[in-house]
């Protein structure tokens, strides 16, 4: 059963192939319909052809021809101006001047004058003397019966101090105020009045008349003689050979090429189920 399956299957395989291979006209392998043995090409082909073409030519063209040209002259005019001069002249003044004058007198005064003095004075100052005395203290007290009857009392030497004044002289140093009479200069200032006699510059301006004399322009115009060169444009016509390309069809005769000569398909025969199984592996070796 195996084996039909793959035999049918390269059944079909080798028709599609043969229908593939068949001519798209007439549907045949090989093909019937005859082929053309010319086809047509399409060239561009070259030819000459005479134009007329324009161009410009500038002459140079010379030609006198008169030109204005100013022409300035000066003349001389007189004219009065103010002019403003200015003088400096010496003018006596007066003024009045406060004049400070200084003055001295004498004046007595009463002057107060502090005079040291010096004075024995007698200071007492204490002093403290030692002195010694018997003093009677008593015993210790009885270890037995912690009592001080039993041991007798005790005389000791005690020192004392004791105040005792001493005189002594001191020399003091006391400021006694004296009035002393004496003459004292004073200065005293008043104001005089003065006058005084200055001289002042003054400034002035005084306007002067005077003569300037100014140059002043005239303008005249004159004609003056002047050749101008020019560039004058002229059209020249020429004759121009142009290539052009025109389409040209013609006929190239074409090469046939050789028929194609395909195999005729082989036919595979399907085996029975009843062969041997020995056959089977021969016609698959045929096929």
């Amino acid at each position: 059963m195996r084996i039909r399956v793959v035999l049918m299957m390269a059944a079909g395989l080798l028709m599609a192939a043969e229908t593939a291979s068949a001519c798209n006209r007439c549907h045949r392998n090989p093909c019937v319909v005859a082929k053309p043995a010319y086809e047509c090409v399409t060239e561009m082909v070259p030819y000459t052809v005479y134009k007329k073409q324009w161009r410009t030519e500038y002459e140079t063209v010379s030609k006198t021809v008169m030109k204005r040209v100013p022409v300035t002259n000066y003349v001389e005019r007189q004219r009065v101006v103010c002019k403003p001069v200015c003088e400096t002249i010496d003018v006596p003044v007066q003024r009045v001047v406060c004049k400070p004058i200084q003055e001295t007198e004498y004046v007595t005064q009463n002057v107060t004058v502090c005079k040291p003095v010096q004075e024995v004075q007698a200071v007492t100052s204490y002093c403290l003397q030692p002195t010694t005395q018997l003093v009677t203290v008593p015993a210790r007290r009885c270890f037995l019966h912690h009592k001080s009857d039993c041991a007798p009392c005790k005389v000791i030497e005690k020192t004392c101090y004791t105040k005792v004044p001493v005189v002594q002289n001191v020399t003091v140093t006391r400021m006694v105020p004296e009035v002393h009479t004496q003459t004292v200069p004073v200065v005293r200032t008043r104001m005089v009045q003065e006058v005084v006699n200055e001289v002042r510059k003054v400034t002035q301006t005084r306007m002067v008349q005077e003569v300037v004399v100014d140059r002043v322009p005239v303008t005249t115009w004159t004609c003056v003689p002047e050749v101008v060169t020019k560039q004058v444009p002229r059209r020249v016509c020429e004759v121009v050979p142009v290539t052009c390309y025109k389409k040209v069809v013609r006929k190239v005769p074409v090469a046939c090429p050789a028929p194609v000569v395909y195999a005729a398909p082989v036919q595979y025969v399907a085996p029975s189920p009843q062969a041997s199984p020995q056959a089977t592996p021969q016609a698959s070796a045929q096929g």
